[in-house]
Protein backbone atom coordinates (compact mmCIF):
# COMPACT_ATOMS: atom_id res chain seq x y z
CA UNK A 1 0.00 0.00 0.00
CA UNK A 2 1.29 3.59 -1.04
CA UNK A 3 1.95 5.33 1.92
CA UNK A 4 -0.09 8.50 1.63
CA UNK A 5 -2.92 5.91 1.20
CA UNK A 6 -2.36 4.05 4.57
CA UNK A 7 -3.17 8.03 6.49
CA UNK A 8 -6.39 8.02 4.45
CA UNK A 9 -7.76 4.36 5.19
CA UNK A 10 -6.61 5.16 9.16
CA UNK A 11 -8.32 8.59 9.22
CA UNK A 12 -11.88 6.73 7.18
CA UNK A 13 -12.01 4.08 10.00
CA UNK A 14 -11.74 6.47 12.88
CA UNK A 15 -14.09 8.63 11.02
CA UNK A 16 -16.66 5.45 11.24
CA UNK A 17 -16.07 4.40 14.51
CA UNK A 18 -16.23 8.09 15.81
CA UNK A 19 -19.50 7.90 13.78
CA UNK A 20 -20.77 4.31 14.66
CA UNK A 21 -20.42 6.04 18.50
CA UNK A 22 -22.77 9.00 17.90
CA UNK A 23 -25.23 6.37 15.81
CA UNK A 24 -27.11 5.61 19.82
CA UNK A 25 -26.71 8.69 21.47
CA UNK A 26 -29.87 10.45 21.62
CA UNK A 27 -30.59 14.43 21.37
CA UNK A 28 -31.14 15.40 24.77
CA UNK A 29 -33.09 19.10 24.93
CA UNK A 30 -31.39 21.22 27.72
CA UNK A 31 -32.48 21.81 31.15
CA UNK A 32 -33.45 24.68 32.53
CA UNK A 33 -31.45 25.99 35.11
CA UNK A 34 -33.92 28.18 36.63
CA UNK A 35 -37.96 26.86 37.44
CA UNK A 36 -40.70 28.45 35.05
CA UNK A 37 -43.16 30.12 37.51
CA UNK A 38 -46.32 31.53 35.72
CA UNK A 39 -47.99 31.73 39.29
CA UNK A 40 -47.40 32.30 42.63
CA UNK A 41 -50.06 31.78 45.64
CA UNK A 42 -49.81 32.38 49.84
CA UNK A 43 -51.76 30.79 51.80
CA UNK A 44 -52.25 32.09 55.38
CA UNK A 45 -53.72 30.38 58.14
CA UNK A 46 -54.51 32.18 61.46
CA UNK A 47 -53.10 30.48 64.45
CA UNK A 48 -55.62 31.10 66.74
CA UNK A 49 -58.48 30.19 64.65
CA UNK A 50 -57.46 27.92 62.04
CA UNK A 51 -60.70 28.27 60.03
CA UNK A 52 -59.40 32.25 59.15
CA UNK A 53 -57.24 31.53 56.06
CA UNK A 54 -56.33 34.44 53.48
CA UNK A 55 -55.40 33.35 49.78
CA UNK A 56 -53.30 35.68 47.52
CA UNK A 57 -52.27 34.97 44.05
CA UNK A 58 -50.30 36.39 41.42
CA UNK A 59 -51.15 35.09 38.10
CA UNK A 60 -49.06 35.53 34.82
CA UNK A 61 -45.86 36.31 35.85
CA UNK A 62 -44.29 34.90 32.67
CA UNK A 63 -45.77 38.17 30.53
CA UNK A 64 -47.74 41.14 32.10
CA UNK A 65 -48.33 39.86 35.89
CA UNK A 66 -51.89 40.47 37.05
CA UNK A 67 -52.23 42.02 40.42
CA UNK A 68 -55.62 41.37 41.19
CA UNK A 69 -56.20 38.60 43.39
CA UNK A 70 -52.59 39.89 45.39
CA UNK A 71 -53.38 41.43 48.17
CA UNK A 72 -53.21 40.04 51.32
CA UNK A 73 -55.62 41.76 54.08
CA UNK A 74 -54.31 40.40 57.09
CA UNK A 75 -55.50 41.27 60.99
CA UNK A 76 -53.50 43.38 63.14
CA UNK A 77 -51.39 41.82 66.04
CA UNK A 78 -52.07 38.14 64.05
CA UNK A 79 -49.67 35.13 63.52
CA UNK A 80 -50.33 33.60 60.61
CA UNK A 81 -48.91 29.89 59.54
CA UNK A 82 -47.87 30.80 55.81
CA UNK A 83 -46.92 28.40 52.83
CA UNK A 84 -46.37 29.29 49.46
CA UNK A 85 -47.02 27.40 45.59
CA UNK A 86 -45.91 27.78 42.68
CA UNK A 87 -47.08 27.04 39.08
CA UNK A 88 -45.83 26.78 35.53
CA UNK A 89 -48.80 26.92 33.40
CA UNK A 90 -47.17 27.05 30.05
CA UNK A 91 -46.61 23.58 30.47
CA UNK A 92 -49.71 20.98 29.88
CA UNK A 93 -50.52 19.66 32.40
CA UNK A 94 -49.85 22.57 34.57
CA UNK A 95 -46.22 21.80 36.52
CA UNK A 96 -46.31 22.50 40.61
CA UNK A 97 -43.16 24.31 40.26
CA UNK A 98 -43.17 23.83 44.49
CA UNK A 99 -42.83 19.77 44.34
CA UNK A 100 -39.47 20.57 42.37
CA UNK A 101 -38.46 23.18 44.58
CA UNK A 102 -39.05 20.25 47.40
CA UNK A 103 -36.98 17.99 45.67
CA UNK A 104 -34.61 20.46 45.36
CA UNK A 105 -34.47 22.25 48.34
CA UNK A 106 -30.84 22.04 49.31
CA UNK A 107 -31.10 24.30 46.14
CA UNK A 108 -33.05 27.10 46.77
CA UNK A 109 -33.90 29.66 49.25
CA UNK A 110 -37.19 31.86 49.44
CA UNK A 111 -36.29 35.24 50.69
CA UNK A 112 -39.13 37.88 52.43
CA UNK A 113 -38.76 41.26 52.75
CA UNK A 114 -41.94 43.42 54.07
CA UNK A 115 -41.63 47.04 52.92
CA UNK A 116 -43.80 49.29 54.95
CA UNK A 117 -46.00 52.39 52.81
CA UNK A 118 -47.86 53.18 55.95
CA UNK A 119 -47.53 52.35 59.96
CA UNK A 120 -44.53 50.88 61.50
CA UNK A 121 -41.72 48.65 59.34
CA UNK A 122 -42.12 46.45 61.93
CA UNK A 123 -46.07 45.61 61.16
CA UNK A 124 -45.30 41.97 59.36
CA UNK A 125 -42.25 39.84 60.57
CA UNK A 126 -41.87 36.63 58.40
CA UNK A 127 -40.00 33.76 60.42
CA UNK A 128 -38.75 30.84 57.80
CA UNK A 129 -40.11 27.57 59.89
CA UNK A 130 -38.43 24.96 57.06
CA UNK A 131 -34.52 23.67 56.67
CA UNK A 132 -32.69 21.29 53.86
CA UNK A 133 -31.06 18.57 54.44
CA UNK A 134 -27.43 20.20 53.69
CA UNK A 135 -24.53 18.90 55.62
CA UNK A 136 -23.02 21.14 58.28
CA UNK A 137 -22.96 23.96 58.79
CA UNK A 138 -26.27 23.73 57.57
CA UNK A 139 -29.00 22.85 57.80
CA UNK A 140 -30.20 26.14 55.79
CA UNK A 141 -33.97 27.94 55.70
CA UNK A 142 -36.02 26.98 52.62
CA UNK A 143 -39.08 29.26 52.92
CA UNK A 144 -42.13 26.90 51.16
CA UNK A 145 -43.64 27.34 55.14
CA UNK A 146 -43.45 30.39 57.03
CA UNK A 147 -44.62 32.02 60.19
CA UNK A 148 -45.94 35.35 59.70
CA UNK A 149 -46.52 38.16 62.54
CA UNK A 150 -48.61 41.46 62.22
CA UNK A 151 -48.22 44.30 64.24
CA UNK A 152 -50.01 47.29 64.09
CA UNK A 153 -52.04 48.25 61.86
CA UNK A 154 -50.52 49.29 58.02
CA UNK A 155 -50.27 49.07 54.71
CA UNK A 156 -46.82 47.50 52.80
CA UNK A 157 -45.78 45.12 50.14
CA UNK A 158 -44.12 41.93 50.97
CA UNK A 159 -41.67 41.16 48.48
CA UNK A 160 -41.17 37.32 47.77
CA UNK A 161 -37.78 35.87 46.12
CA UNK A 162 -37.02 32.71 45.26
CA UNK A 163 -32.95 32.35 44.82
CA UNK A 164 -32.08 29.23 42.99
CA UNK A 165 -28.90 28.20 44.28
CA UNK A 166 -27.17 24.85 43.37
CA UNK A 167 -23.79 23.98 44.34
CA UNK A 168 -22.99 27.36 46.47
CA UNK A 169 -26.22 27.68 48.95
CA UNK A 170 -24.94 28.95 52.29
CA UNK A 171 -28.28 30.31 53.71
CA UNK A 172 -27.88 33.55 52.78
CA UNK A 173 -29.86 35.31 49.32
CA UNK A 174 -26.24 36.43 47.86
CA UNK A 175 -25.10 33.78 46.32
CA UNK A 176 -27.36 32.20 42.86
CA UNK A 177 -29.98 33.42 40.14
CA UNK A 178 -33.23 34.48 41.07
CA UNK A 179 -36.42 31.60 40.26
CA UNK A 180 -39.24 34.42 41.11
CA UNK A 181 -39.25 38.18 42.25
CA UNK A 182 -42.58 39.42 43.21
CA UNK A 183 -44.55 41.55 45.45
CA UNK A 184 -47.62 41.00 47.66
CA UNK A 185 -49.46 44.55 48.43
CA UNK A 186 -50.55 43.64 52.38
CA UNK A 187 -53.13 45.22 54.39
CA UNK A 188 -52.91 45.40 58.27
CA UNK A 189 -55.94 46.67 60.01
Amino acid sequence: MNAWKMPVAWMSMVALLVGGCNKDEQNVAPTDDNEAITTATLTLVNKAVPTDTVRATIENLNTTADFSKATLNLKANTTYTGTIGLLDKTKTPVVDATEEIREKVNEHLFVYTYSATSGSQNALIVTITDKDTNPAPGPYPVGLSTDMQTGAAGTGTLNVVLRHQPNVKDGTPNPGSSDLDTSFPVVIQ
